[in-house]
């Protein structure tokens, strides 16, 4: 499958009244293309972990591409694990939606996270997270009821060398990332934007060669099961077209068509021999 990507020269517009400053986010190729069935409130808590730790990115970058320094995005460094807190309305979780904080956090810590790393021919498998920590229901502070607002991740430093690994990033608007309808749109929004990386033929298009399974893995619609994989979503690939590709295919044009997305993209079939 071909992924054709179109970066758009039109000013980029966070509002209908003109141009006004955009955010970008720089993420790490791993966690943009784990594989991992995530929710749109799994996609938003990671959003706001990202957004939490970009002072910290720009910093690296500064230093050059040659370092590594993933332990030093994070505020919170301990012997052996690293740390970032933020709160729910960073990332626009409604004060109605707190109630489902812990089966989203429970699903976090259940998360394995699976990553191809082509480059070294290895597949890392490892749990995305070390710990989630969220206030409980009733919980006190001096006396008084604190709010439920904030989560924090933790996690070892070895997950986080290979989770934060910025060789290869995305650098996607928090705007479009954070506010898509399908949170297929969202995923596929930050796998293309990391397309630097990928065939470049000018005039702002990019191509991007995915295989149909290795998608459907990414985007969380195969599922490891013992030593095979299984699907759970969108099993026939007319389904997966119609509700995945072409739901992403419209609304990001149509965000970018507004000026308020910096790219779209394109998908052609390909044969199964066929070599990029």
């Amino acid at each position: 499958m071909e992924n054709k990507i179109q970066t758009t020269n039109e000013p980029v517009r966070s509002s209908e009244t003109g141009t006004l400053p955009v955010r970008y986010i720089r993420q790490p190729y791993p966690i943009s293309a784990m594989q991992a069935n995530l929710s749109k409130q799994q996609i938003r808590l990671l959003i706001g972990m990202m957004q939490s730790i970009q002072d910290g990115v720009q910093k690296m970058f500064e230093r050059g591409a040659n370092e590594k320094g993933q332990l030093l995005l994070f505020p919170d460094t301990k012997e052996d694990t690293v740390s970032v807190e933020f709160k729910f309305s960073d990332v626009a979780v409604r004060t109605d939606a707190y109630s489902d904080i812990e089966a989203i956090a429970d699903n976090f810590m259940q998360m394995v996270f699976r990553y191809e790393d082509k480059e070294n021919g290895e597949v890392i498998l490892s749990h995305f997270v070390h710990n989630v920590v969220y206030p409980g229901r009733e919980s006190f502070f001096d006396g008084k009821k604190r709010k439920r607002d904030k989560i924090r991740f933790i996690f070892t430093k070895e997950q986080a060398e290979v989770a934060f690994n910025f060789a290869r990033y995305s650098r996607y608007m928090l705007s479009v990332a954070s506010e898509a309808e399908s949170k297929h749109t969202a995923r596929i929004y930050m796998l293309i934007t990391s397309a630097s990386g990928f065939g470049h033929e000018g005039n702002g298009i990019y191509h991007w060669y995915v295989r149909y399974e290795e998608l459907r893995r990414i985007l969380g619609c195969d599922e490891k099961e013992g030593n095979k994989w299984v699907r759970r979503r969108q099993k026939q690939y007319k389904h997966f077209k119609a509700d995945v590709l072409r739901v992403a295919e419209r609304e990001l044009r149509q965000l970018a068509d507004d000026g308020k997305a910096d790219c779209w993209f394109e998908f052609v079939e390909l044969p199964e021999n066929f070599i990029g």
